[in-house]
């Protein structure tokens, strides 16, 4: 039973990580780069860069939530 609560909690451990990551990953790329996505006749990698940025931050959110509420925090 105890192994099962620490392997959660290093599991849970790991997905702050990887979601904290994630949004600093993010970060660069709304800061240099327009803040949302749209669609335009001028496909560039400007565009690209706001939609990389805008699903890592979506998955750095989730998994932070995620590893909240495995933490019961």
């Amino acid at each position: 039973m105890m192994d099962r609560i620490k392997s959660m909690k290093k599991s849970s451990k790991y997905m702050m990580v990887t979601g904290i990551i994630f949004l600093i990953i993010s970060v660069p790329t709304f800061i240099d780069y327009d803040m949302f996505p749209r669609y335009d006749a001028s496909i560039g990698p400007h565009q690209l860069g706001s939609w990389i940025s805008f699903f890592f931050t979506f998955v750095g959110f989730i998994l932070l939530i995620m590893a909240f509420g495995q933490e019961d925090l």
